[in-house]
């Protein structure tokens, strides 16, 4: 028998993985981290960006469509046929109020 998964925020007990919740209108699942309900409503709070194109938050551990603003700047969109105008060039993951794993992909 495993042991239950610790939220790596607060150390509380996980009952179930993914973590299941639903923030301004999008279901997310999240396995990794491991994360209680009440901390990664926390974290959605306080690391969430506004997508480009909907203006909706876009949740932290989400995979993200990258767009280049003027001055250097970098606004993001949600990864869906909705909003993605940047198609698969540019992504990344929008973690904890950052984005990691970059990725620009070459015009074949």
């Amino acid at each position: 028998m495993s042991r239950p998964a610790k939220c790596v925020e607060c150390q509380d007990s996980v009952p179930a993985l993914p973590t299941v919740m639903e923030y301004e209108g999008q279901e997310i699942y999240l396995f990794h981290p491991v994360l209680c309900a009440a901390c990664l409503l926390e974290m959605c709070r306080r690391f969430s960006v506004e997508c480009a194109n909907c203006g909706g938050a876009i949740p932290p551990f989400s995979q993200v469509g990258v767009l280049k603003a003027g001055a250097g700047q970098t606004r993001f969109v949600h990864m869906t046929a909705v909003c993605s105008s940047v198609g698969s060039a540019f992504h990344g993951y929008w973690g904890k109020g950052r984005l990691l794993n970059y990725v620009q992909v070459e015009a074949c």
